[in-house]
């Protein structure tokens, strides 16, 4: 039987990479965006699809018979500061991130219980860690509603494991960037603000905390990791990261450098921009089980990722006319 896939969130930065190099294996491709299922390799329409529902998931699994599942669908918005609308952030999180879940693993279990799914978590699950770098045995203390949501769908994952066998693993993603990136992350900002500076059409950029440091890997390396998972032997919890941190200002410097500019020079540093609440100790991944469980390494340097962003950039601005 030929591998078919079904990817949530197809149309986001990680779902297209995902489906590109799994079209590029040979694999069959089947989608969903926020009310929809898409066809992988032309992007058409196929039926109404709602992941909170769980009649229609069911019926789709049953339907369709996938052999992996990739759970990308993501509230987004709710891995920034609590904010007004904080409790209906915590409602989608978890409509999204666990409930949608259950129901994928529960369509597993009736419909498809060969299929194998990986859901992709984040390391805000870890929210304000104690210790550094975190590992899978590092404590889960999550302070937003993407992290809560997001440990709460690891739970879900274990459980289905642990009770009727399911090949189910949870991917605990660090970040991960990309050309595709929204621009309301501050690498995409800070992209996007060198090209118009280069291009004489912005003068300064300002940003919050640039001694904040992340630990940062492209899409690319981490989307080859979900695949590497979920034909894993055995599944479980796996942290994705670079294992490496890099600061706001040391990103931004690679950047300017790209475009032949000095950072120092048309940045400036406005920390009441800082909305969240500094961890005790950095998110930085140790990934040794997932190396040592399927052989995965990152291929992409910082300095890789930041010339594929900027490249890209310029590319568009040029196509754009500006």
């Amino acid at each position: 039987m030929s591998e078919r896939a079904f990817i949530t969130g197809i149309l986001g930065q990680d779902g297209s990479y995902l489906n590109e190099a799994l079209l590029g294996g040979g694999v069959e491709t089947m989608g969903s965006d926020r009310t929809s299922v898409l066809d992988g390799r032309s992007g058409a329409y196929q039926q109404p699809f709602d992941i909170c529902n769980p009649q229609q998931v069911r019926a789709w699994i049953a339907d369709w018979k996938p052999t992996q599942i990739y759970h990308l669908a993501a509230i987004h918005g709710s891995s920034e500061a609590p904010t007004e609308d904080s409790a209906d952030l915590f409602v989608q999180s978890l409509k999204v991130h666990a409930i949608g879940l259950a129901n994928l693993l529960e369509g597993i279990r009736a419909e498809a219980p060969e299929a194998r799914l990986v859901f992709a978590a984040s390391s805000r699950v870890f929210g304000m860690p104690v210790e550094s770098p975190q590992d899978e045995n590092t404590s889960m203390v999550p302070i937003s509603p993407y992290g809560i949501s997001k440990a709460a769908g690891i739970g879900i994952c274990t459980h289905y494991r642990s009770q009727y066998g399911i090949h189910a693993s949870s991917a605990i993603l660090y970040n991960h960037e990309s050309p595709r990136r929204s621009v309301g992350y501050v690498t995409q900002k800070i992209v996007r603000a060198g090209v118009a500076i280069k291009r004489r059409q912005q003068n300064r950029l300002v940003l919050g905390n640039l001694g904040a440091r992340v630990d940062w890997a492209h899409v690319i390396d981490h989307m080859r990791a979900l695949r590497l998972i979920i034909d894993a032997s055995s599944p479980g919890n796996f942290v994705v990261a670079s294992g490496e941190l890099n600061s706001v200002r040391d990103f931004g410097t690679q950047v300017f450098d790209c475009l032949g500019l000095d950072f120092d020079a048309y940045v400036d540093e406005d920390r009441t921009l800082i909305r969240s609440v500094e961890p005790e100790a950095e998110l930085v991944g140790n990934s040794e089980k997932l190396k040592r469980m399927t052989g995965w390494e990152p291929k992409f340097s910082l300095k890789e990722l930041v010339q594929d962003m900027v490249d890209a950039e310029l590319a568009r601005a040029d196509s754009d006319g500006s």
